[in-house]
C-alpha cells in the first residue's frame, strides 16, 4: 500500500517510518509537516493511505478529509484521546495513540489493508457485471495536438522522467506527463502500477513472473516495492 504521513513532529514521523519500513507491503511516497502541502500534493497524486496527526498548525487533522474530493483511508496518529469518536464518524480505519507501538501500528496497517482489497473487489464485480463502463477514450497532450486513446487499447505506459509513452496495439504515444499524474488519469480496476516506470493493463497481462510480467511477448520488471501488492492483488482476482 502506497502512504504518507503527515505530522508536525519529525520525531514522529521518523518512529512511524521505522516501524513501517519493517512491513513489506507498506511503501512510503512522501511526509509533510505542512498539512497544507500534504493537502495541494493530494490535489493532484493518489494514495492508499494516510497516517494523520490531529493537533497541527495551520489545519487539523479532523478538519483535513473534508478539503479532500476522494480522500484515501485515514489511520489518525495522536497523543489526545478526546477525538477519537469524531475520528470514527469520519470513517477513519483506525486512531492510534502516541507513543505508538509497532504491535498496535500493524493491526491498524492489516486492517486498512483488508479494506483497501475489499473495495478493490467490489469496484472489480461492478466492472465484471458493467463491462462497458470504461469503454471510454481520453485526450493526452503530445506537443501541441490532442491525440484521442480508447482506454482498453492502452497495453501499458512507460514513463522516462516527466515524459511518458502510452503505448496501444497500433501505436504509441509520447505526453509530457509525470507517471504519478497518469495513475489518476486512468481507471484503477483496468491498471495497475508495478514499477516507479510501468503502468500496466491487467487485461493486456499474458504471464505474471517472479520479476516481470509478459505482455505481448515484452518483459516489463516488477520493482521490489510494488511486487507483494501486485502477487496479493493477482491472488484475490481468483479467490
Amino acid at each position: 500500500m502506497e502512504y504518507l504521513i503527515i505530522d508536525d513532529e519529525p520525531a514522529a514521523i521518523e518512529v512511524l517510518k521505522f516501524h513501517l519500513g519493517k512491513i513489506p507491503f507498506m511503501v512510503l511516497v512522501k511526509s509533510f509537516r505542512d498539512p497544507l502541502e500534504a493537502l495541494e500534493y493530494l490535489q493532484n497524486h493518489q494514495v492508499d493511505l494516510i497516517f494523520l496527526d490531529i493537533n497541527m498548525p495551520k489545519l487539523s487533522g479532523i478538519s483535513f478529509p473534508s478539503f479532500l474530493q476522494n480522500p484515501p483511508l485515514i489511520i489518525f496518529t495522536t497523543a489526545y484521546s478526546e477525538y477519537a469518536i469524531k475520528s470514527y464518524e469520519l470513517e477513519a480505519v483506525d486512531y492510534l495513540l502516541k507513543p505508538i507501538e509497532f504491535d498496535r501500528l500493524l493491526q491498524s496497517v492489516v486492517k486498512a489493508k483488508r479494506i483497501l482489497e475489499k473495495n478493490k473487489e467490489i469496484s472489480s464485480k461492478e466492472t465484471e457485471s458493467n463491462p462497458d463502463k470504461f469503454d471510454q477514450s481520453i485526450f493526452i497532450k503530445s506537443g501541441s495536438e490532442f491525440h484521442q486513446l480508447s482506454v482498453q487499447a492502452i497495453k501499458y505506459v512507460e514513463s522516462d522522467g516527466n515524459y511518458v509513452t502510452f503505448h496501444t496495439s497500433n501505436r504509441s504515444t509520447l505526453a509530457r506527463y509525470k507517471i504519478s499524474e497518469v495513475v489518476n488519469l486512468l481507471p484503477k480496476q483496468l491498471f495497475v502500477r508495478i514499477h516507479r516506470s510501468y503502468i500496466v493493463a491487467l487485461k493486456h497481462i499474458n504471464i505474471v513472473k517472479k520479476h516481470c510480467v509478459v505482455l505481448d511477448g515484452k518483459e516489463i520488471p516488477i520493482s521490489s516495492n510494488y511486487r507483494e501488492g501486485f502477487i496479493a492483488m493477482i491472488e484475490n482476482m481468483n479467490s
